[in-house]
């Protein structure tokens, strides 16, 4: 009985760290892509641009007075969902220090560069046949309606 014990005790010895290598060995830290930037503004949707699910919306530096516009202020898109709002970084995860930011193109963005395609309604992936590999980079997002009209806050 003892023996048993003592075999289970060295494979559990065994399996915890490789499990911990295992988990970390693909890093996907969009703040290691997308380079952290400040985010924190608020959107009114007084023409409820985004009244409807898959509406979304571009904003550049011109929009964004009080925050920065992303990284390299490429942008920031809006995109409202079932459950409320997503705000993603126009910056492409494959072209990352390109002067050029993916185009909003309905319910997809569209790098000029690399031709990569993500879908804003599913995390900012990107589409199967992107050479790039990571979603956009997502801000997080609250909001507060009042008739037609909504109040989108983005921040980090």
């Amino acid at each position: 009985m003892k023996s048993s014990q003592s075999n289970l005790h060295y494979f559990f010895l065994i399996l915890i760290p490789l499990l911990a290598f295992s988990s970390c060995s693909k890093d996907t830290n969009i703040d290691k892509i997308v380079p952290y930037t400040r985010v924190e503004f608020e959107y009114l949707d007084n023409e409820n641009k985004l009244g409807a699910v898959g509406n979304s919306i571009y904003l550049d530096e011109d929009d964004i007075i009080t925050s920065s516009a992303g990284y390299k202020n490429h942008g920031i898109i809006i995109v409202r969902l079932n459950e409320g709002f997503a705000a993603f970084d126009a910056t492409c995860t494959h072209d990352v220090e390109a002067d050029e930011h993916v185009e909003l193109d309905g319910s997809f963005a569209e790098c000029p560069i690399c031709g990569s395609k993500f879908n804003v309604l599913q995390g900012g992936e990107p589409f199967n046949g992107s050479v790039a590999r990571y979603n956009l980079k997502q801000y997080k997002t609250s909001s507060q309606s009042a008739g037609n009209h909504a109040t989108i806050r983005v921040y980090n």
